[in-house]
């Protein structure tokens, strides 16, 4: 299990991990004390997201500098002024040691294309040109060690949202779950190449797909303790570069542990739960995961972050989740999962959901998009009814609960593909109470 520091935002997993030559096993533990190095930048960041300021004078701002509205990019009070720092500048110092680690990793690498990236990823955190990074690391081939490391954009862009986004993950690529992952890559691209595309969504160039054993997560990714993600999140490098999906084993086991299993103790009757065995939900909430990043890949559309303003990550987030759902079903068809193991990813979601739900008073702003999300599909389903309450427990209809997916599937993406603020905002205000 991971080793876990309450205060600070690191998590160090022990996974079992694949036998790893001498030379991988050097650079992996350097590329675990660059990614501890982020620790005390992130909890600088957290520091200057408790500053309070005016949402209205950050607008004004961006108006007439647009580094305002960057994702990387520090915006504080200083003299009375407000002023937007970029990270590689207002960090120099500390990255400095980060980049050290990256580069002493790249020298001694025997995989010279590994060892470039992380020499341009070096590079990249003391200049600023993330774009580069991603260019790299996309054209890149998989390799038995990732790492992630800099302002997570994801997060980072929501300039209204406290900008505390620098993270890094280093893993370990888990050979089966990868090939297991690119096998749904295969039979979920080629079913949705055969719906009408629309001309605002952009395709990635490309797509990869790997799962990791995680070995640290450091920064944010430590605080939120994602299961899986899809990067990047910028359209035009998607449209350049492509994207990764990435898949981990750890915080997968986590979540179960601390969220999914007590939940659906709770919420579903005796009889129902003899059904599902943890290993069942286990895997059903990584197979929803997957399924959710690679749905993610398929979702990036023009000028959707900007149409639908504040409301986009809530309808993007869970638009990928409800389209991975709805994926789920041809791989059914192609009999490459069980009906059961569908079911076994929509219980697992549920009970996610309804744990969400139940600790959003905690004010927990990292999670507040996903926790929107999951009552948006809760109050759907029940308005549909695909789940029903019965003295305090849930009572599910798998067959209505697959018909509303897909309805509610196409009032997301239609949303992502042509909505406005307007109609988010009326959306989310409808099945959000």
């Amino acid at each position: 299990m991971a080793k876990v520091s309450r205060d600070e935002p690191l998590l160090e997993f022990n996974p079992k991990l694949p036998k790893l030559s001498k030379n991988e096993q050097a650079v992996l533990k350097l590329l675990v004390e660059a990614g501890r190095l982020i620790v005390p930048i992130y909890l600088e960041q957290e520091k200057l997201a408790q500053v309070k300021i005016d949402k209205a004078e950050i607008e004004r701002s961006a108006k007439k500098d647009p580094s305002f509205s960057s994702p990387y990019t520090s915006v504080e009070r200083l003299n009375g002024k407000l002023v937007a720092i970029p990270y590689h500048i207002k960090y120099a110092a500390p990255l400095k040691p980060v980049a050290d680690k990256l580069n002493e990793a790249a020298n001694i690498s025997d995989n010279k294309e590994f060892g470039k990236a992380l020499k341009i990823q070096a590079k990249v955190l003391l200049d600023g040109n993330y774009e580069k990074a991603w260019e790299a690391w996309l054209k890149m081939k998989p390799n038995s060690l990732d790492i992630s490391i800099g302002p997570l954009h994801h997060l980072a862009n929501q300039f209204f949202f406290p900008k505390a986004a620098y993270h890094a993950w280093v893993g370990v690529m888990e050979k089966e779950g990868t090939i297991r992952f690119n096998n749904y890559k295969t039979v979920t691209l080629s079913a949705r190449r055969k719906t009408l595309t629309p001309k605002e969504r952009i395709d990635p160039a490309s797509i990869k797909a790997i799962v990791l054993d995680a070995v640290l997560f450091a920064g944010i990714m430590a605080r939120t303790k994602f299961v899986g993600l899809t990067l990047p999140i910028d359209v035009n490098v998607v449209e350049k570069y492509g994207v990764q999906a990435t898949l981990f084993n750890q915080p997968n086991d986590l979540r179960l542990k601390d969220q999914i299993l007590p939940t659906f103790n709770k919420i579903f009757s005796k009889g129902f739960k003899e059904g599902f065995s943890k290993e069942d939900l286990r895997r059903g909430y990584l197979r929803s995961a997957a399924l959710h990043d690679l749905a993610h890949s398929y979702l990036y559309y023009k000028n959707a972050a900007k149409n639908l303003g504040d409301d986009f990550y809530t309808v993007s987030e869970l638009a990928a989740t409800v389209l991975g759902l709805r994926l789920a079903g041809y791989l059914l068809l192609k009999d490459r999962i069980t009906e059961k193991m569908l079911e076994s990813m929509i219980v697992a979601f549920i009970s996610r959901s309804v744990y969400l739900m139940r600790e959003e008073d905690k004010d927990n702003k990292l999670m507040s998009n996903y926790t929107l999300g999951s009552r948006i599909f809760m109050n759907f389903m029940f308005e549909s009814g695909a789940l029903k309450e019965f003295k305090d427990l849930i009572i599910v209809n798998f067959t209505k609960v697959f018909v509303s997916i897909n309805d509610l599937s196409s009032m997301l993406e239609s949303l992502l593909a042509h909505g406005t603020k307007v109609d988010a905002g009326s959306f989310v205000k409808k099945y959000s109470q």
